[in-house]
């Protein structure tokens, strides 16, 4: 009841839109946008419109019925990272910005209990990521340095923000997280494109992101979370000032008034006792 496959990992000699896949990449049924038309944008003063040209695309990311992505196994965490990486090499050439994301949970947006992940191409850089990149940029003039390095050396030093350490990754809780548990997971390795990530590397980054979430369903039981995953922008060579990222934002609690009207989110859980029930999990 899919769309034809735009791309899956399957069997060998299998043919397409038949059984036997392991992850399973179809256009989206209700796409947010479409990859037809001009890219033509109108203005009226001030006012300024754009035509929602894109890609959007869903990443199945088992044949079973699973509806919590703890359940899968390490390999098939491996596999759903590589389906990202094979996407967005296949994408880069035509868009400027790709952005893979899931949505876990009802509470965190999904409509489908299904585990699945969701990719959109845009032929803009969203300002979430100028800011992000600018940011960045500005930090690396005056310093010399790209502030993440930075964040990775203090958070290993110091710890108490600290989740989890393997040989190329790292997790940790940002200092000034926007929800309870927000977990951030980096390559310890200076890095700004995800989509050249190694065999070796996406193999390590499974381990982390299966680790993180065993340990956060320790904490609190199916939560319900969205990850985005950071990297840079399509045309860009590699940055010296940048460094891709996953950011995982548990929906424990709901934004509210006081966050829409100021910006500024309400967390009752510190970035360190967060780090600490994490570590402490079962993992």
């Amino acid at each position: 009841m899919t769309p034809a496959e735009v791309w899956a990992q399957r069997d060998a000699n299998m043919e397409s839109n038949s059984p036997g896949w392991r992850v399973r990449v179809v256009p989206n049924k209700y796409p947010a946008l479409e990859n037809s038309g001009g890219r033509s944008g109108e203005s009226h003063g001030f006012y300024r419109s754009a035509s929602a040209v894109g890609v959007h695309e869903v990443i199945i990311e088992t044949p079973e019925h699973v509806v919590n992505m703890s359940a899968l196994g390490a390999a098939q965490f491996v596999a759903v990272l590589e389906a990202y990486r094979a996407r967005l090499k296949a994408l880069k050439n035509e868009w400027r910005y790709l952005m893979i994301y899931k949505n876990h949970g009802e509470r965190a947006g999904a409509t489908f209990e299904h585990i699945h992940s969701q990719l959109v191409a845009l032929p803009f850089v969203p300002r979430e990521a100028q800011d992000e990149i600018h940011g960045a940029r500005k930090r690396f003039e005056a310093t010399g340095r790209c502030i993440y390095c930075e964040m990775i050396e203090r958070e290993s030093v110091r710890g108490e923000r600290l989740v989890l350490k393997s040989q190329r990754f790292i997790a940790l809780c940002p200092f000034a997280p926007r929800f309870g548990y927000e977990t951030w997971i980096l390559p310890r390795h200076h890095a700004s494109n995800f989509e050249r990530s190694s065999d070796r590397d996406l193999a390590l980054l499974a381990e982390s992101l299966r680790d993180f979430i065993l340990r956060l369903n320790g904490v609190v039981d199916n939560a319900p979370f969205n990850y985005v995953l950071h990297t840079a922008p399509a045309e860009k060579p590699a940055m010296k000032h940048y460094h891709w990222h996953m950011e995982i934002l548990p929906q424990l609690v709901r934004p509210a008034g006081f966050e829409w009207g100021s910006g500024v989110h309400m967390n009752s859980v510190s970035p360190e006792d967060a780090a600490r029930l994490l570590r402490d999990a079962p993992a």
